[in-house]
């Protein structure tokens, strides 16, 4: 194909599609109205003699060809932003969002101040924040999200990761509840009502693999998938939970919850919080001074705990 003959903004029109899976969304993304997206794809159609995406029951299916050309325009895209983008990158004045993929429970402990030092430092600066949903890596890899927060295990080599936090795990209960004072060991602790906090919808989690190898289980009488709803279930209720220590603190006083250490040892891969970042965008100069401010934050509300 002769570039010279094509627009390349129609390559941005087809990774939004691709991203979205939907024209009005698509079109949002990239600042168009619809119809002027729609005569846009219209074109990128004629040039590439496929009709790329077909309107399905949920949204834009892509077709084989542009399940083929997907990975390569995005990498092409990326690396023109990249190269363009300047070198030299001014909070102050700077217009943009960044999205991270993470959960309620880091939303609540990390985005008040986040937003607080963005309004002073770059008032200019949106963030986004998607829910996880077990797709972080395809997100970071996408473009979906620019950071992901949270716990991850073992990390692929294409991405960058930084422990910026412990993350011990304490049991919470109403400050009246038989198990906020006296003994308390795994066996009092499994004869107890359980919450069991599950984004995913797991049935099950790192607790019940313990108490297992020592020949235990527990009643799980509820299981919820945000962590912010926990705090009022719990202060109402005879139910315990073992969550993060970091957002348990935080809602403790507020509702007058006992916290206790876990007598369920935090494994490895849940005992930090990492964040992580593409590699290929490592040395981009907004991204470098967006990381450098989370890890702030998250050092300074760890030196005041």
């Amino acid at each position: 194909m002769n570039l010279r003959r094509l627009d390349l903004n129609l390559l941005v029109i087809f990774d939004a599609l691709m991203a979205e899976r939907n024209v009005t969304r698509a079109a949002t993304r990239i600042a168009l109205s619809q119809p002027a997206f729609s005569n846009a794809l219209s074109r990128l159609r004629h040039h590439l003699k496929d009709e790329l995406f077909i309107r399905g029951p949920d949204g834009m299916l892509p077709t084989p060809r542009a399940l083929e050309l997907a990975p390569q325009i995005h990498a092409v895209l990326t690396a023109l932003e990249a190269a363009l983008d300047p070198q030299h990158f001014d909070p102050a004045s700077a217009e943009r969002s960044f999205t991270i993929d993470t959960n309620d429970y880091m939303v609540s402990t990390a985005m008040p101040v986040l937003m607080a030092r963005l309004a002073e430092l770059a008032p200019g600066i949106d963030v986004r924040v998607v829910p996880p949903a077990g797709k972080a890596f395809e997100r970071l890899d996408a473009r979906e999200a620019d950071f992901a927060l949270g716990t991850y295990g073992e990390i692929p080599e294409r991405f960058g990761v930084a422990i910026i936090d412990d993350n011990n795990f304490s049991c919470v209960m109403r400050a009246g509840h038989a198990l906020a004072r006296g003994r308390f060991d795994l066996k009092r602790y499994a004869q107890a009502q359980h919450l069991l906090v599950t984004p995913r919808g797991d049935p099950s989690g790192f607790v019940d693999e313990a108490l297992a190898r020592h020949g235990l289980t527990r009643r799980i009488a509820l299981t919820v998938n945000h962590f912010t709803v926990v705090p009022a279930i719990i202060a109402a209720s005879d139910l315990i939970t073992t969550i993060p220590r970091r957002i348990s603190e935080l809602y403790a006083p507020l509702y007058g919850l006992k916290l206790r250490p876990s007598p369920v040892a935090t494994p490895p891969n849940y005992a930090h919080i990492q964040l992580l970042w593409h590699k290929r965008l490592g040395q981009h100069a907004a991204y470098t001074w967006f990381r450098e401010l989370l890890f702030g934050i998250v050092a300074r509300e760890r030196g005041s705990r």
